[in-house]
């Protein structure tokens, strides 16, 4: 192959032949046997520095190398419901934790959180500072967004 074609194919083409994905595949996800509870699972770790990540299962579409829980096409209740249901699991995870346990960074994925409307996405919040007790503000934190559910009201909530 010569050079110009070479410099052509890289221009032209995707560099990217194949997709390697980190996360496991969700059918490794399965109960424990036995079941151990969580804060015996969290009695040996240090949590001075922990760092939270919080999965949003919501997509405009379901994309073709994503193998985590996603739901799309879904009726209008379920984000809401979703976030109630976190508040829950927080409160669990929360309790499991030691008293001073801390945060270093924070992470919202998915799916997209931006999918969440305004008060969806302010109450993930509150989850995550209220219940969680990591400050946002003072944390690195990242979320990720769509361009198509980054609207300004969404963006200016992040900000803040």
């Amino acid at each position: 192959m010569t050079t110009t074609a070479t410099q052509h194919e890289l221009l032209t083409e995707s560099p990217y032949k194949g997709y390697v994905y980190g996360y496991p595949h969700k059918t490794a996800y399965r109960a424990l046997d036995p079941a151990r509870p969580l804060s015996d699972v969290w009695d040996n770790e240090d949590q001075r520095a922990l760092f939270l990540y919080v999965h949003v299962p919501f997509c405009e579409q379901r994309c073709g190398f994503c193998n985590l829980f996603t739901a799309v096409d879904h009726d209008g209740t379920r984000p809401r419901r979703y976030v109630e249901a976190l508040r829950r699991q927080a409160d669990v995870t929360r309790a499991a934790l030691v008293e001073n346990a801390s945060f270093a960074r924070v992470a919202i994925g998915g799916g997209t959180p931006t999918y969440l409307d305004v008060d969806a996405l302010d109450s993930l919040f509150d989850v995550i500072t209220d219940v969680m007790g990591a400050e946002t503000a003072a944390l690195p934190t990242s979320v990720e967004a769509s361009p198509l559910t980054a609207t300004l009201d969404r963006l200016a909530l992040l900000r803040e």
